[in-house]
């Protein structure tokens, strides 16, 4: 019945779009199709329904692979694991500092499962400094180092205290502040909060596993999300 609705409507938007010189259609035709639409949506308005969820499920799915599979970010875990956990967050989040006990057990115990890791700076100015030095001491290749101890400080992250952690994760500082204004790093930040926006992140941190978010951090409905997804990437195989 979709393919009968889409045939309607291609035949529908050829009779409107179309230059006049080259319309198929007159005025008679034209008044003929959209009843027939009309008529076809009023008496089969589930078609209409079924069509307009397939079209959103193939938006969700363009979103998420887009959420899992952007280059820019630091990830771990089998490339081709079936289960992928986008976690978007705030260095000074404390709720992000309590959830990384839960991402390193994952990390730690799970084979199935790629991390993905997102800079959302939403709560100051030494969240945003925070994350533009993550992702500029990401090329030094010690950025799990560097992620760790910012996110197992408590206290005010100032320039300092941010430069001596980088420096005690093995990371040449003059090198990460001079990359720390680039626009490379500021487009991949308009980048993560598009994102975090399109799943309605409104806070930190927010994880997404396997398309399906977890707002907050809450370990229960963390696992039980994780379950479902092994559930479901075991039947699909």
């Amino acid at each position: 019945m979709i393919a009968r609705l889409l045939s309607i409507l291609a035949l529908a938007f050829a009779a409107f779009t179309a230059p006049a010189a080259a319309q198929s259609f007159n005025a008679q035709q034209q008044a003929e199709i959209r009843a027939l639409v009309r008529d076809y949506l009023v008496r089969n308005p589930d078609v209409l329904q079924e069509a307009l969820d397939a079209l959103e499920g193939r938006v969700n799915q363009q979103r998420w692979q887009e959420v899992r599979s952007d280059s820019r970010d630091f990830s771990m875990g089998p490339a081709d694991a079936p289960i992928v956990i986008v976690e978007f967050y705030d260095y000074r989040c404390p709720y992000c500092h309590a959830a990384m006990e839960w991402v390193n057990d994952t990390l730690r115990t799970r084979r199935d499962v790629r991390f993905v890791f997102k800079e959302l700076p939403i709560l100051s100015d030494q969240s945003m400094e925070a994350a533009r030095a993550a992702l500029a001491a990401m090329p030094q290749g010690r950025y799990w180092q560097f992620h760790r101890a910012l996110m197992a400080f408590r206290g005010d992250l100032t320039s300092e205290r941010i430069d001596a952690l980088a420096r005690e994760a093995g990371i040449d500082v003059a090198r990460m502040r001079r990359a720390m204004a680039s626009p490379e790093i500021t487009a991949h930040l308009e980048t993560n909060r598009a994102q975090a926006i399109q799943y309605n992140i409104t806070g930190t941190p927010g994880f997404i596993i396997n398309g399906e978010l977890v707002a907050g951090f809450n370990r229960e409905a963390l696992d039980a999300r994780l379950r479902a997804a092994a559930s479901a990437a075991r039947r699909a195989r």
